[in-house]
């Protein structure tokens, strides 16, 4: 037995190495900086490695409702390939979202205690605290692939920045406020830096949702309006200026925005079951309007929920508010555990919070950007299930300490994870 649990701990090792690996290769694009190593293609061999790994386990967790409806995407994803007008794109798209899946199932797998969950949320700050200063000694653009563009790098940034908040103020070492106190700076100095509209919106989203959960409503007050000041300043006239354009319809950006999503709107009607993955830029030339030049091939629709109305159509939106709606009932349940004394409890009490106010962020910003399908919402879904996970065992283990009978435990935690 302790030869068996020797193995599996080298196992459960080597998986959380492959998988901090994938995001060093997906995020931090190591291969950008290196290009040699770009050569062997390590996206896809550490995908096949992860694959290995999750059937080796067997564990595919199709018994939770989130894992389901992913696997429903996909599959709808799928149908639309032989349909789609560019069979190519559909496909790729599709593609794309499959390999998303082995680190979906490995978060939910590898992360199986509170400091394995403390260890990855540390490992994403860091890696945030990369790419933002990889984006200011850049004047605002990320480092490629998900952030070769302001707005998208700002969205990474608003998914993020609350944990930098929340462990900030909730972590009692020198050490760990150090680091969360420093990527909280880091990572708003590169917002501002990328001069973002969408990113300022969702910031301020951000920040109501931050002073609206937390317990010391006066402190955190103080800290929100410290945050949005120490922006104001940094930023100077010149951002502000940039700032306010946010409410001038009329504008350029904003007036072409809104005239792509009544393309999209107007392609939903046609194709109430959706023209396909990434299919609205091949489609947009059909629905766009005079406002455009003729012909305005592969332009996208700059909106996450205009993207998925018109290229998943009715059956996409019942599947993503299905998940939104689950993971939204997971967050409310572990916000509502009174975390006590426990110091695991009280982590994941903050981490809660980070998440709601993190996704909060990601939509609000979101709305203004075509990334239906980059991997950050899916990725997080993955972490409220592990986090859910964790509580269960957590909960068993104070209730046996407590000597507290089973039908007691069965109430307290209602079986999220079966």
């Amino acid at each position: 037995l302790q030869e068996k649990s020797e193995i599996k701990q080298k196992n459960n090792k080597a998986w959380f190495f492959f998988m901090v690996m994938y995001l060093v290769v997906d995020f931090v694009r190591i291969q950008d900086i290196l290009p040699i190593i770009g050569v062997i293609r390590p996206g896809l061999i550490i995908v096949v490695i992860l694959s290995f790994f999750v059937l080796k386990k067997g564990s595919f967790y199709l018994n939770i409702n989130q894992i389901k409806i992913i696997c429903l995407f996909l599959i709808l994803l799928g149908i639309h390939v032989p349909f789609a007008e560019n069979n190519w794109f559909a496909y790729k798209t599709t593609e794309s979202f499959c390999l998303y899946i082995p680190f979906i199932l490995s978060i939910i797998a590898c992360l199986n205690t509170v400091e394995s969950l403390k260890k990855m949320i540390n490992i994403w700050i860091l890696m945030m605290v990369y790419i933002s200063l990889f984006s200011i000694a850049n004047l605002g653009k990320g480092s490629g692939g998900y952030f070769a563009d302001e707005n998208d790098l700002s969205l990474f940034l608003n998914l993020m920045l609350p944990f930098c908040y929340f462990l900030l103020i909730s972590e009692k070492g020198g050490k760990k406020k150090l680091l969360y106190g420093a990527a909280l700076i880091i990572g708003l100095i590169a917002e501002v830096k990328s001069f973002s509209r969408g990113g300022f919106v969702g910031l301020t989203v951000i920040c109501f949702v931050i002073w609206w959960f937390s317990p010391r409503k006066m402190l955190s007050a103080m800290l929100v309006l410290l945050m949005m000041v120490f922006v104001i300043i940094l930023g100077g006239e010149t951002y502000m200026e940039e700032m306010k354009t946010i409410s001038a319809i009329s504008e350029d950006t904003a007036q072409m925005r809104f005239e792509m999503w009544k393309a999209a709107w107007n392609m939903f009607l046609d194709n109430p079951f959706g023209v396909g993955g990434n299919n609205f830029q091949v489609r947009f030339e059909e629905y766009q309007s005079a406002y455009f030049p003729r012909g305005m091939w592969g332009m996208v629709c700059h909106s996450i929920w205009f993207t998925l109305i018109s290229e998943l159509g009715i059956p996409g939106i019942i599947v993503y508010f299905l998940l939104l709606y689950y993971n939204i009932k997971d967050l409310w349940f572990l916000k509502r555990i009174e975390p006590g004394d426990n110091p695991d409890l009280k982590y994941i009490h903050y981490l809660t919070l980070s998440f709601i106010a993190g996704l909060a962020g990601f939509f609000s910003t979101g709305t203004f950007l075509s990334v239906l399908y980059y991997p950050y919402y899916w990725y997080f879904t993955a972490f409220i299930i592990a986090t859910i996970k964790v509580v269960q065992d957590v909960l068993e283990a104070g209730d046996e300490k407590e000597s507290v009978p089973t039908s007691n435990r069965v109430r307290r935690f209602p079986g999220r994870i079966s």
